[in-house]
């Protein structure tokens, strides 16, 4: 019998930034009570139900932009994806998991993925599209600095959703490093919080089927300096657990 619910997080072997964001994904879970697996990307799709039989809730991590394919969009010039087949098994992995009430949670590219296979649509950059865009992108080297700095900004949060607890006892700001968004959340999903330029920065599952969010701060980043951050793997590993009751 397990001692507690199994969490599989999807991963890219490749990114050269693995190693300093992989913890920061995987030890939180820990921590409340999971077991962690590593999903990579790579896995072929005709897997994905035998894998969602072994997990009782998905993580969802950041990564290359999605093919606007998943999306009915053309390519903008400045979209850069990977390769389709891992675009393919996250965003199917996705929808099967939401389609089961299997508890989401969605990290930078995660919470595009998530609307994603909800049927939502993506701004594919957000400095030429979105009007009066803050500085959402940039530098990896400024954004892994703590504490706060010029890398984070305010945001509008709405009160009662899962995302007020997330903030409570600090100020409502997160971090950025991203050039897109997402511009409809999907069927299920609705947005809870905003930056001061409308971007969307928090998705949440509406229509009573269980747990599902994303971040598009990386709140993997944050945690280790400001432990509210620890709150949304908190909720994962709750639902998680409460799913495979």
């Amino acid at each position: 019998m397990r001692n507690g619910p199994v969490i599989g997080y999807t991963i890219e072997i490749e990114d050269p930034m693995l190693r300093d964001v992989e913890p920061g994904l995987r030890e939180p879970l820990e921590r409340f009570g999971a077991t962690a697996i590593a999903l990579p990307r790579s896995t072929p799709a005709d897997r994905i139900d035998h894998l969602l039989d072994l997990v009782d809730g998905v993580e969802l991590c950041g990564g290359a932009d999605v093919d606007p394919v998943h999306y009915g969009h053309e390519r903008h010039p400045l979209t850069k994806t990977f390769r389709p087949e891992q675009d393919e098994f996250e965003v199917e992995l996705t929808r099967r998991a939401l389609e089961r009430g299997m508890p989401v949670l969605g990290i930078c590219r995660g919470i595009q993925v998530l609307a994603v296979a909800d049927g939502g649509h993506l701004v594919q950059d957000v400095e030429t599209l979105h009007p009066n865009a803050l500085r959402h992108r940039v530098p990896w080297v400024d954004f892994a600095l703590e504490p706060p700095g010029d890398h984070w900004h305010a945001v509008e949060v709405e009160e009662g959703s899962g995302a007020a607890r997330w903030f409570d006892g600090g100020p409502a700001r997160v971090n950025s490093f991203h050039h897109q968004c997402v511009s409809e959340p999907g069927s299920r999903m609705r947005a809870t919080v905003h930056a001061a330029d409308g971007v969307i920065e928090t998705i949440e599952r509406a229509d009573g089927g269980g747990f599902a969010a994303g971040t598009q701060w990386h709140n993997e980043l944050m945690w280790r300096g400001d432990e509210r951050f620890l709150r949304p793997f908190e909720d994962l590993v709750e639902a998680a657990r409460a799913y495979r009751r």
